[in-house]
């Protein structure tokens, strides 16, 4: 092997490793700017209350606004509470928030609740940025019901309300 064709070697070696790198970096900062948040029924901490409440927990060292949340009823309806507020009348019923929408760095909660005639069998909330909702069920769904509202999710897409 002459001093040529290790040079041309170590070269493509040299360019592989670049080439794999840039790609690993971009797909870093693709992921970093995602939104990543949980959602679930009920509130972070756990208490006695009257109202049905849920919360959404950010993962994200970005600010996070959140488009649209609220409860996934038994007959897998999407009520989005954000909509039941400005559509029905909300003054009579007592509203249990703490936290805004607008969660602004890691670890930030919102949580919202009132009083509701049915159980959810879990809660939804979608980002601005997200065209799909992310969603977290109560802890005695069943499994059928879990597979029936992600496929319902998967199907509908950006019509999840309809």
């Amino acid at each position: 092997m002459d001093v040529e064709s290790l040079t041309k070697l170590i070269t493509l070696a040299g360019a592989v490793i670049a080439a794999c790198t840039g790609v690993w970096s971009l797909w870093l900062q693709m992921r970093g700017k995602r939104d990543r948040f949980t959602v679930g029924p009920g509130t972070v901490r756990p208490e006695i209350l009257r109202e049905t409440a849920m919360h959404v927990v950010s993962h994200s060292d970005h600010p996070i606004q959140l488009a649209d949340y609220g409860f996934i009823d038994p007959d897998f309806q999407f009520s989005s509470i954000p909509l039941e507020q400005e559509l029905y009348d909300f003054h009579d019923s007592h509203v249990f928030t703490r936290g805004e929408s607008a969660l602004e760095k890691r670890s930030d909660y919102f949580e919202i609740g009132y009083v509701r005639r049915d159980t959810p069998i879990g809660a939804f909330a979608r980002s601005v940025t997200q065209s799909r909702p992310r969603i977290g069920f109560a802890y005695d769904t069943p499994l059928w019901k879990k597979l029936c509202v992600r496929t319902l999710i998967l199907v509908k897409g950006r019509g999840y309300l309809r």
